[in-house]
């Protein structure tokens, strides 16, 4: 069954979901189990990680609450000494590795100064690739813990391990795959990002060795970012349009075609949209589509529409919006 968005206001699209009425996250999982052993696009297993991705940003009795309905897991946190966070499910037949983005407080406003404020300091990884010095600092925070932990799950019960994030969490999770990608052990099957930016270089993207399925969703402005060519994307992009269909393995040439059409806001453009999202008033009113389109919630019902529509052999129809 097709899901509507909800309206696309600050309110209505501010993580966690569910400000009126809650979220029900993993819905229809029974019915559709995630397959861990699928490396290929599985758009099944795309929903599970939206929701993976979109979950990462509410309480931790909140994702273990979702993580009991949909089936049995064991539920990790981590949390670091600024802000990055993360958790690990340790399902019986897999371990997904979910990231959280920015903060949840003031949460537009932060993708907003992102958007405008983001800065490029390159630096080589632990493997002589040049990775965004601030994203690698933000996953240091955390990763020794999380890599003994998945050491210990693997020699537990070995199982694939998939990780997933949202917007900076996204870029997380791609740096984290790289560091996974060069200890065997760990059982990378692949990765799903959603909204990603730009975290490494080309040889840092080609060094990643499973495949992983990057999302955008039509004019969602954090994917452009940084700008400049020394970073790249990695993976094929699956890309969902302003109608709600999904274009997959777009070439690198396809995607090029996508950028000029990119909503890049200056600084004296951001100030008074600053000014309105972090004061908190008028949030009844719309997103400009370059943020709307980043919201979490978005993708994780965007992506299940188009799930539901390969179901029967068709494409995702035209947004629907709640009003």
């Amino acid at each position: 069954m097709q899901k509507p968005l909800p309206r696309q206001t600050p309110r209505a699209l501010d993580p966690p979901a569910g400000v009126k009425e809650p979220y029900t996250f993993f819905e229809s999982a029974r019915e559709h189990p995630f397959q861990p052993l699928d490396a290929a696009l599985n758009l099944r297993n795309a929903w599970w990680m939206a929701e993976s991705a979109l979950l990462a940003y509410s309480s931790r009795s909140a994702i273990e609450a979702a993580f009991r309905s949909a089936g049995s897991a064991v539920v990790t946190h981590f949390q670091g000494v600024h802000s990055t966070q993360a958790y690990i499910a340790s399902l019986p037949d897999a371990i997904v590795l979910a990231f959280r983005g920015t903060q949840v407080d003031d949460f537009w406003a932060s993708v907003l100064d992102f958007v405008v404020d983001v800065q490029v300091f390159p630096l080589p990884d632990r493997a002589g690739h040049l990775v965004h010095a601030g994203f690698n600092a933000a996953l240091d925070e955390i990763w020794e813990d999380v890599a003994r932990h998945l050491r210990a799950e693997q020699a537990r019960q070995p199982r694939p391990l998939w990780v997933t994030g949202h917007s900076l969490g996204a870029a997380l999770a791609t740096l984290a795959a790289s560091r996974c990608s060069v200890e065997p052990s760990l059982r990378l099957q692949g990765g799903y990002t959603f909204g990603s930016p730009r975290a490494g270089d080309k040889a840092f993207g080609k060094a990643i060795g499973v495949p992983f399925f990057r999302f955008r969703n039509d004019d969602d402005a954090v994917p452009h970012l940084p700008l400049g060519v020394l970073f790249r994307h990695v993976g094929h992009l699956q890309f969902i349009d302003g109608a709600g269909h999904l274009h997959r393995n777009l070439a690198r040439t396809e995607e090029s075609l996508l950028d000029p059409a990119a909503h890049l806001v200056s600084p004296r453009e951001a100030m008074p949209l600053r000014q309105v999202l972090r004061s908190g008033s008028n949030l009844e009113l719309p997103l400009p589509g370059f943020l709307a389109d980043h919201a979490p919630i978005n993708y994780s019902i965007l992506v299940w529409n188009c799930y539901d529509a390969s179901l029967s052999g068709g494409l995702a129809p035209a947004r629907a919006v709640t009003v």
